[in-house]
């Protein structure tokens, strides 16, 4: 199990996001 601290989770999201903005304009 892996423990994430409030930043790493942000940090997590936010590469999510970035990563699905680029999947919506490339589509």
């Amino acid at each position: 199990m892996m423990t994430f601290t409030p930043t790493q989770k942000e940090l997590f999201n936010k590469n999510i996001e970035a990563l699905s903005n680029i999947l919506l304009k490339e589509s």
